[in-house]
């Protein structure tokens, strides 16, 4: 291995080494996550939300869990319009830096407040988890990463009235300051790819940089889909690539790869590779089916929990499913048993939905993600596993498509008054309907105001919407098909969305629209 990479990586090991000894020495679960959550309530009391829940007076997680109450994101929207007009102390006693994008489930877009705690409370998982790698993985120390973490949207800068800006100027801020410094000099691919002009540039400078790397040895990426299509690109226009290669220099590794990618060998293209970090669980699972194909004895191994809002799991080396990331946050669990919310030292195994309490200003926030907590324990934070949306939601590659959200599109689209049914078809989405007025490009205007959907669309993973004119009774046909399911009459709802693909199958298609 060339470059110094051994030593930066042994830097950041040791940098996140503290963290990782804390995370694992036996502690008193009840008692760090009541103190954390009592620390954030005395620094928010005099804010428009603290003030307005009394926060200075909750003295006992018992009175915060009677008095303050359970939140989705629309509660927090004339919080966040201050916010973003420049109005100090509403949620937080410190300053938003930034407010982060993102889709919600029955809006199209979120602005998430990010400050100072919160950016450490994502470290204090981050940390942990990298160091328990570079522990554990034989071998991932001798080279550089590749790290998929910023959508790749639009290089212009955006501000909000008050003049916060709208998401991170870099992907290594998510390290902080020591992490960006050291990782800087261990990326295989710069973060400027995230300015190109168009997806095929974006493609092609992503392809070329790893390609170049002879030693790979860990790649982070969120939808394994993602890298699927990553490597198709690669083996579709790998003549082109190593000429790239060659002009750039690097004649003797595009003479060693070229027929590798012409073979789709790509554990021989990137033959120090040691372990592959993606989502694996809920909707994701299928597809990871296939990069175990691509690269046979690379190590992959499952995301834990994170969303935009907050750090939620990481996995450790070894274990089936991710352990809650204790010094994040403060967390409560919703049992789907029987309705009760409990906090993380009176877990037992089951389902749940999760809430949250962030220091970006979030309080008993329900994210909308339900886990399983498959194993608990005394003195060290429980194992948990992802299972999916809470409602009615489809999410084959990150798109994050919700009932809710698809109810207004129809809306908007005036095709709500007559049958109507987006479901997959494909590597894309389709609208059964019978209203004839609606076409494919309108609806992909529409799906696209969700951030998430297109941001998929941009990356290659969803082909674009199209649209079926059905006849006879869609409804009716609806209603069979899910009985033949198993499902009781009384129980089928109707719906707007489907997570269900093979529609055309069953319903008597007129017309397709592309």
């Amino acid at each position: 291995m060339r470059g110094g990479y051994p030593f930066w990586n042994g830097l950041c090991r040791l940098s996140y080494l503290p963290a990782y000894r804390k995370f694992l020495k036996p502690c008193d679960i009840g008692r760090v996550q009541r103190e954390y959550l009592f620390r954030l309530l005395k620094e928010n009391a005099d804010t428009v939300y603290g003030r307005l829940w009394d926060f200075g007076r909750i003295s006992s997680y018992e009175e915060f869990a009677e008095r303050v109450p359970l939140t989705v994101y629309e509660d927090y929207i004339p919080y966040i319009d201050r916010i973003a007009v420049g109005e100090k102390k509403v949620l937080t006693s410190e300053e938003v830096r930034l407010f982060e994008l993102t889709s919600g489930s029955s809006s199209a877009k979120k602005l998430i407040p990010y400050t100072k705690t919160l950016k450490n409370e994502f470290l204090r998982g981050v940390k942990p988890w990298l160091c328990d790698i570079y522990s554990r993985v034989n071998g991932v120390s001798e080279g550089r990463s590749y790290w998929s973490v910023t959508p790749v949207i639009s290089s212009e800068k955006s501000f909000t009235e008050g003049g916060i800006p709208i998401g991170f100027e870099e992907d290594t801020e998510y390290f902080g300051p020591m992490g960006s410094m050291l990782l800087k000099k261990l990326f295989a691919v710069d973060s400027s790819v995230k300015l190109c002009s168009d997806t095929e540039d974006f493609y092609r400078r992503t392809a070329l940089s790893l390609l170049a790397c002879e030693d790979l040895t860990l790649i982070s990426v969120w939808s394994p889909s993602f890298l699927s299509i990553l490597c198709g690109y690669m083996a579709e226009n790998g003549d082109a690539l190593c000429d790239g290669l060659a002009a750039g220099g690097h004649g003797r590794r595009s003479r060693l790869i070229r027929e590798s990618l012409r073979e789709r060998q790509f554990q021989r293209v990137f033959s120090n590779l040691k372990i592959i970090s993606c989502w694996a669980d809920g909707s994701a699972a299928d597809c990871v089916r296939e990069v175990e194909e691509l690269f046979p004895g690379v190590m992959i191994q499952p995301k834990g929990l994170l969303a935009t809002e907050c750090f939620v799991s990481f996995p450790l080396v070894g274990e089936t499913g991710s352990r809650l990331s204790l010094y994040s946050h403060f967390f409560e669990f919703c049992s789907l048993k029987d309705g009760r919310i409990y906090p993380p030292d009176e877990l037992k195994p089951g389902e749940y939905e999760l809430i949250v309490t962030t220091g970006g200003g979030f309080y008993r926030y329900c994210i909308g993600d339900v886990v399983e907590v498959l194993k608990t324990f005394p003195d060290a934070p429980p194992l948990i596993r992802f299972l999916g949306r809470k409602g009615a939601a489809v999410d084959r590659f990150g798109e994050k498509l919700t009932e809710s959200f698809v109810r207004k599109v129809l809306g908007l689209l005036g095709a709500n008054r007559e049958f109507s049914l987006l479901a997959p078809r494909g590597k894309g989405y389709c609208l059964y309907t019978k209203a004839r007025h609606v076409t494919a490009g309108q609806l992909e205007a529409a799906l696209c105001e969700s951030f998430h959907y297109q941001y998929c669309r941009k990356l290659g993973q969803l082909d674009g919407a199209s649209v079926a004119l059905v006849g006879g009774e869609p409804s009716r046909v609806y209603l069979e098909r899910l009985r033949q399911k198993k499902m009781r009459l009384g129980d089928i709802k109707p719906a707007s969305l489907s997570a269900e693909d093979g529609w055309e199958d069953w319903f008597e298609i007129l017309e397709y629209r592309e």
